[in-house]
């Protein structure tokens, strides 16, 4: 009876012993699994959903998200779109806890660019901030690899050459928050 009770013992040790292994196991392969999420699979987990955005230049952002290329996100503010560069966001609230598949084929080619020059095609009217109180207005007239040029009109202007005050040429990393016109009322 006695050596019954001891492997009896020894036993249930060793199956507690191999569960708190499996648990440690387990939860160490879902922390090295988290280390390989990036911020943009963060964010594709989060496209629909409300979020709020701090910029680098201290601009605060309450909208939805609405796309996520590769070095950029687009939120739906107040009826209007903002494009902000990853490397312009200084924190983001509201997330849940999805995550998104990693980016493959087309939307790695998604860069800040790429949005950039639908803009420019579009001759779509934005607001540009550059730092808390940097703001320019106007049309992109002309995107490179890594910088763009903005034709500065008036807001509700449209892009003609009477109308262009000046240029601005903007490296991307200088861009905090690039927004489209007001909506019409």
């Amino acid at each position: 009876m006695r050596w019954d009770a001891l492997f009896d013992d020894l036993e249930s040790q060793l199956e507690s012993a191999t569960a708190a292994g499996l648990e440690s196991e387990i939860r160490e392969r879902t922390r090295v699994e988290q280390s390989r999420l990036t911020l943009v699979q963060r964010l594709l987990g989060q496209v629909g959903a409300p979020v709020d955005a701090s910029t680098t230049g201290g601009q605060f952002l309450s909208g939805t998200l609405t796309h996520v290329g590769s070095q950029w996100i687009s939120l739906a503010v107040e009826g209007r779109s903002v494009i902000v560069p990853l490397a312009s966001l200084r924190s983001l609230r509201g997330l849940g806890r999805g995550v998104g598949q990693v980016p493959a084929g087309v939307r790695t080619r998604l860069g800040l660019g790429a949005a950039l020059r639908a803009l420019s095609r579009d001759r779509a009217q934005v607001s540009l901030w550059l730092g808390s109180a940097a703001r320019h207005t106007g049309v992109i007239d002309r995107v490179g690899a890594d910088f763009f040029e903005l034709g500065l009109v008036a807001t509700g202007d449209e892009r003609r050459a009477a109308n262009v005050r000046d240029a601005l040429t903007v490296p991307f990393a200088a861009i905090d928050a690039l927004e489209s016109a007001a909506p019409a009322e």
